[in-house]
């Protein structure tokens, strides 16, 4: 995995994490990598910028974390690349040691953080340290570590390292089961030809349009539903339990209200008859 990601990365002349399809699709058969994926099978496992109207790319991340890369699997599991961005993620974690942080703290943070392709410290470009105040400002001056506006901001941050987080429509198309049968990943080589071929009246991508291009105010925040669910739980069992602590107090007063009265009866007209006549 590690060598693929090398070899695509050399590939890569804007350092933006992307390679036009049509240059993979150029490779020798000598090489050491042969890249066939069909362009369906990259667009749905979110590999494929087609963006800009530029020539469409491939996310590298993507790329290598795809089914297709997977050298074993069972429907138990799969044996496929690893993501370099969780160790960037962990170091964020081990850190904060909170779910959230404010933009100022992980821009100091990051902008420290070294990888297989980023030598740290590093001043990062404004329009990335004004995205990540945006998200800050969206959720009331914090930033969820577990979101995809946040993951999204790591990809263009780290894009060798970090995936795009692209929402698949089917979760299955992730699985190398998924694509055997009928379902094939892979282009013949007059479908790769051909495709070559048309993207040559294309433009190149411009540097630095993949930020403004592929960003997505979409955001998915999985982690802080829980808490919420959780309180509304906590108070509405807190409040039918009050309920039912006042019933069950006001028929217990009641019940030994009723239990009372005949003993008092009882006793009373015992200590009656036990009244015995003066003497005069």
């Amino acid at each position: 995995c590690r060598q693929m990601a090398a070899e695509l990365r050399g590939l890569d002349l804007t350092g933006s994490g992307r390679v036009p399809l049509d240059k993979l699709y150029s490779q020798p058969t000598s090489a050491t990598y042969v890249f066939h994926e069909s362009t369906e099978y990259l667009r749905q496992i979110g590999a494929l910028d087609e963006g800009s109207n530029a020539k469409p790319q491939v996310r590298i991340t993507n790329y290598i974390m795809g089914p297709s890369n997977c050298i074993a699997s069972s429907s138990y599991f799969s044996v496929c690349c690893l993501s370099e961005c969780e160790g960037l993620m962990r170091e964020l974690e081990q850190k904060i040691r909170a779910p959230t942080a404010s933009a100022e703290q992980l821009l100091e943070l990051v902008g420290n953080m070294s990888s297989s392709s980023v030598e740290a410290p590093r001043d990062l470009p404004e329009m990335l340290v004004d995205k990540l105040w945006t998200i800050a400002d969206r959720h009331s001056g914090k930033v969820p570590l577990h979101a995809r506006l946040f993951a999204q901001w790591m990809h263009f941050v780290f894009p060798s390292e970090c995936p795009y987080p692209h929402a698949v429509e089917d979760p299955a198309v992730l699985r190398p089961s998924h694509w055997s049968g009928q379902r094939q990943a892979t282009a013949t080589e007059e479908e790769r030809t051909r495709y070559i071929s048309e993207s040559a009246l294309q433009p190149e991508a411009a540097l630095g349009e993949p930020l403004l291009s592929q960003w997505d105010d979409l955001e998915v925040l999985l982690l802080e539903d829980l808490p919420l669910r959780g309180h509304k739980l906590f108070w509405t069992l807190l409040r039918h339990g009050a309920m039912a602590f006042a019933f069950l107090s006001t028929l217990l007063a009641g019940l030994r209200a009723l239990v009372r009265l005949p003993c008092c009866g009882k006793r009373a007209q015992k200590e009656k008859r036990l009244v015995l006549p003066g003497g005069s």
